[in-house]
Formats: structure tokens, C-alpha cells, sequence
């Protein structure tokens, strides 16, 4: 590959071709995370997360794993949600348990903690956990033993630990979601901080893209159009959810298109926002796609001309000035199903 190409290639990637698990983006946040990440997995010390639900924590913290491990070496991981199950299920899944089973047999079940041995065992959300669960993580942590439920014995576990964070641990301290001596010993930990995505809108274009032509892939649809007014719409929302939420806007954009044209779905786009937007960008002198917002605005408009009469096309042909005939080709081609139309909010 030639340098100019391999050049291309890793401003198109965010330059993280060589983590096993991707992470696309180019933002300075984005490249700094990518750097630290080979680091992080040669130290193989303990550390933190923390980032918003969504930004990516998890992809991270296996990249780190991935890249300390080789064919020749069994190092597992484990990982658990701390959020997604109850006080005794987290404890169970946890250590494990030793139980009386039918008659004499003992039943016993490895923990997460003893499956990674040798390994790492990712911890998310710790704040999630209660706090006597915490107490049990922070012995774990300081004593590096892990003894089953209902055993008598303890076992000295070597194991990595990743734990990750929704917020500064500093803020769910004062919050009382953290257990202060949980919290004073993480807080020595290693920190990566992953910014929302809201903080770093360039990695938006790229992670569409990527995402856009991985299900378009999997459809067999071929290389989607994408033109710039739809990334602006995408780069102007909030995305609370951040990366995981922007996937699934991007994948239900997919599902939209047509013509070979990505097409955002109806809830992101109204034509009045969009006749704004297409003035400001004659004002300002930036470059829009003409025909793609006359599009977004005729669609709006017939939306809205077919709510009004109760989606009986001829009165919306009749109050538009169309005939029927024209209306139903403006339905097909805009992609409106004039029947299934959801009143917007």
C-alpha cells in the first residue's frame, strides 16, 4: 500500500486500524484513547473508565485485553454489567457458589472472579452496585481472594481488573453512589476519560459511514449515498445514548433508503428546520444539497397535508393542488407509507 493510501486509510479510520476491536473517529479525544490503549495493555495494572453510557467504555476495555494476550497465553476475560441483575445475583455471578445438592453431592458454580483467572474480569458500572456488594468488590480488590458462596475456603486470585464508570468518581462519591473506601481505592487507579459524543462532533461523519456500510454489507444494498445535510442533522442532535444510540439512528437510516440514498428517518427530520438550514447556507455561503432538502420539505409537507385530512388522499391532492395520481407518485418517491404515518410529537 502506498504511503498517500495508508495515509487515507487511517484519516478514514481514526487511525486505529490496528486495535482488534474498531474504534472509528479523528477527533483529538479519539486519537488520545487510541494512543494510551497499547500502553494500558502493556502495564497491566488495574484501572478505570468512565464515560457516559454509550461512548464506548466497553469496546476500550477489551481492546486493552485484546492486545495483552497472545495465541500461546490463556488469559480470559470475564465481564459483568453491575446494573442488570440483583444484590444476590451480582454476589452469585460474582464468587460463585458451594450448595447442597440432591442428597450428599455438593453443587458448586465458578464466579466470574475465578472463570478469569489469569485474565482480566471487567467490572461496569460500578456505581450500580450496592453497597454492600461494593464491600465485597473492595475485599476482593485488597485481599486479591475470592472465596464461593456457602465455602469455607478462600482462593489468591491473579486477575486483571477493569472498572468502568458512568461518571467522575469524584461526583458519584459526593452523589453517595460509590462506598467511600470503594472509592478511595479506585480513585488510585489509572483513569481513561471518554468524552460524550456531543464533545466531539468530527468523529459523527466517520462513525456513520462506518456503521451505514456495515449494515448495508450485511443487506447487500452496496455503498449508501450519504450527503452532507443529513451528517448536519446527525452532528446537531444531543445523543444522550451517544455511539450506541447514534448506531441505531444510523442503522434505521439504512432500513429508510432508497434510491441508493441514506435516508434519515422521519423523526429527526422537519421541513421548517430545514428551510432555515437551507437559508442559512446560502447566506453563509456553505454547500447543501438542493435537491435533498427540496426533498425533506416536500415530505414534510404532504405529511402534514395528510394528518390534516385524516390521510384521505384525495382531499390532501385536492388541498395541495395535485391530482391523485401525482400525489401517489410523490408518496412513492419521497418513501412516505401514507397509511402509517406517526403524528410527530
Amino acid at each position: 500500500m502506498s504511503e498517500h493510501l495508508k495515509k487515507q486509510k487511517e484519516n478514514e479510520s481514526g487511525g486505529a486500524d490496528h486495535l482488534p476491536y474498531p474504534m472509528v473517529g479523528k477527533s483529538k479525544a479519539s486519537d488520545s484513547i487510541v494512543k494510551q490503549i497499547p500502553k494500558l495493555s502493556k502495564d497491566n495494572k488495574d484501572l478505570t473508565i468512565v464515560g457516559e453510557s454509550g461512548v464506548g467504555k466497553g469496546t476500550i476495555a477489551k481492546n486493552i485485553y485484546a492486545l495483552n494476550r497472545s495465541d500461546a497465553e490463556e488469559k480470559p476475560m470475564q465481564s459483568i454489567n453491575l446494573s442488570i441483575a440483583d444484590d444476590n445475583e451480582v454476589e452469585e455471578m460474582l464468587f460463585g457458589y458451594e450448595r447442597q445438592g440432591p442428597g450428599s453431592a455438593v453443587v458448586t458454580k465458578k464466579g466470574f472472579i475465578e472463570l478469569g483467572v489469569g485474565g482480566t474480569i471487567l467490572l461496569e458500572e460500578i456505581e450500580e452496585a450496592s453497597f454492600r456488594n461494593q464491600m465485597k468488590i473492595l475485599a476482593f480488590l485488597e485481599e486479591r481472594t475470592s472465596r464461593r458462596i456457602g465455602a469455607y475456603r478462600s482462593e489468591a486470585i491473579d486477575i486483571r481488573v477493569i472498572i468502568t464508570a458512568k461518571d467522575d468518581l469524584d461526583i458519584l462519591f459526593e452523589q453517595h453512589k460509590l462506598y467511600e473506601d470503594l472509592y478511595r481505592k479506585i480513585r488510585e487507579y489509572e483513569t481513561v476519560r471518554v468524552p460524550p459524543l456531543r464533545e466531539r462532533p468530527e468523529d459523527i461523519p466517520l462513525l456513520v459511514k462506518y456503521f451505514s456500510s456495515q449494515l448495508s454489507t450485511e443487506l447487500g444494498l452496496g455503498e449508501l449515498i450519504i450527503d452532507i445535510n443529513a451528517i448536519d442533522i446527525l452532528i446537531r442532535q444531543p445523543w444522550k445514548e451517544n455511539i450506541r444510540e447514534l448506531k441505531a439512528v444510523v442503522d434505521k437510516s439504512v432500513m429508510f433508503s432508497s434510491g441508493g440514498r441514506f435516508m434519515l428517518p422521519p423523526e429527526l427530520v422537519d421541513e421548517k428546520t430545514e428551510v432555515v438550514k437551507m437559508l442559512t447556507n446560502i447566506e453563509t455561503g456553505q454547500e447543501f444539497v438542493l435537491e435533498r432538502s427540496l426533498d425533506i420539505i416536500e415530505k414534510g409537507i404532504i405529511e402534514r397535508s395528510l394528518r390534516r385530512f385524516g390521510f384521505n388522499q384525495s382531499r390532501a391532492a385536492g388541498f395541495l393542488g395535485l391530482t391523485e395520481q401525482t400525489l401517489r407518485y410523490k408518496l412513492k418517491r419521497l418513501g412516505i407509507q401514507s397509511s402509517r404515518i406517526r403524528a410527530r410529537i
